[in-house]
């Protein structure tokens, strides 16, 4: 398939543990074996990702290749949320479990994969006016993505994501939520609530099996106030996706969501974490464009 427009691949230098810096200067080359000409350009920073892609855009490159992890592709789709300009992924991150969710092959495969690809408009959500592609989370699970980079840098990302919930379990105990539900409210004491767009999340978790990332929903999973005993079985069947049982493990489908706090709790966007007290969620419909 002949190549349509200007490529621009933004990498992450410290994804991987580095992968990303070490692969920077052959990645042009990598992407020509596959016949795809693409421009290398290296993040300086956190954050800086999303400038570089929403500047690319402006210059008229049509594909932004994001090079890294969850969060690498997080920072390039909110430079190009809303514009005719595609995101593609060259994983290399810790959980990279968007890649997963859209079908991408292993790493050495991506090039020829993204030169046959064609563009798909997907859901993408806005959390705090944050945009987010996978998922987001509010109680252990940011606990849990804090953690995660340090254990998997010893174990890997499927050991390193299982070592940090079991790590948060230990610690962590359900808080007072208030959590309002395309208008309908509870209140109570809430372990963890995910909003999924996709299916896996936390290095291939599967957190809402039935979910598709172009159907117009959010799949959100509510677990109440488990004991640590129920918490680490739940934990066991959610790497099978079998953790929602309808009593204490709740999954529901909205387009919006508002999650209020008495205090400050780790939240987690596609794998980077923030904190706060309150967080305001909304469905944009197919207002990103990705290769796959």
């Amino acid at each position: 398939m002949a190549q349509r427009g200007r490529w621009l691949a933004i990498v992450n230098p410290a994804a991987g543990n580095g992968a990303g810096g070490r692969l920077a200067g052959s990645l042009a080359q990598t992407f020509a074996r596959a016949g795809l000409t693409v421009d290398v350009e290296q993040s300086p920073g956190v954050g800086e990702a999303a400038r570089l892609a929403g500047a690319a855009v402006d210059d008229g490159y049509e594909v932004i290749v994001a090079v890294g992890g969850d969060g690498t592709a997080n920072e390039v789709a909110n430079g190009i949320l809303g514009s005719r300009a595609a995101l593609a992924l060259f994983p290399v991150g810790t959980g990279n479990d968007l890649a997963r969710n859209l079908g991408y092959p292993r790493r050495a495969d991506v090039p020829a994969f993204l030169a046959r690809s064609t563009p798909r408009e997907i859901d993408a959500g806005l959390a705090n006016g944050r945009a987010f592609v996978n998922h987001a989370g509010v109680g252990i699970d940011g606990v849990v993505a804090a953690r995660a980079r340090a254990f998997g840098h010893y174990l890997g990302p499927l050991l390193g994501y299982a070592a940090s919930s079991l790590a948060a379990i230990a610690t962590f105990r359900p808080v007072e939520m208030r959590v309002t539900i395309d208008g309908a409210r509870r209140e109570g004491r809430f372990l963890i609530v995910v909003v999924s767009n996709g299916v896996r999340f936390g290095g291939g978790m599967k957190a809402a099996p039935q979910a598709l990332v172009d159907d117009g929903w959010f799949d959100v999973s509510l677990a109440g106030d488990l004991g640590r005993g129920a918490s680490v079985a739940a934990l066991v069947r959610l790497y099978r996706g079998t953790h929602v049982d309808g009593v204490r493990i709740q999954g529901l489908r909205a387009k919006e969501l508002v999650i209020e706090l008495d205090q400050p709790l780790p939240m987690e966007l596609d794998g980077e974490v923030t904190r706060g007290r309150s967080l305001s969620i909304s469905l944009r419909p197919r207002a990103l464009r990705v290769l796959a």
